[in-house]
């Protein structure tokens, strides 16, 4: 029963959904994958006001401008900017 509800719902048993473009429904997986990656940043520096692309942050980052004033938390920082944009890229 639950398979065909997973059916008729259009969606597959292993959570992800089939959409109108015939179950290639990666872009909507990936930009849930990418919206939890940002929301987990965003947790974990809250002083941070972080935009939409994180290579923009990474590029136009200053050091001294970020959430400490010695370069060791400025290197954290990008650090950790830089992982999240990794794994968006992998998707997992």
């Amino acid at each position: 029963m639950r398979a065909r509800k997973a059916g008729l719902l259009g969606q597959r048993p292993w959570g992800r959904t089939a959409g109108a473009n015939g179950g290639r429904g990666t872009d909507t997986a990936s930009d849930c994958f990418a919206a939890r990656v940002h929301a987990e940043l965003a947790e974990d520096l809250p002083d941070e006001d972080l935009g939409e692309d994180l290579a923009d942050i990474l590029e136009r980052y200053e050091p001294g401008t970020g959430p400490g004033a010695d370069a060791e938390a400025d290197e954290e920082f990008l650090e950790t900017v830089w992982e999240a944009q990794e794994r968006i890229q992998r998707g997992y």
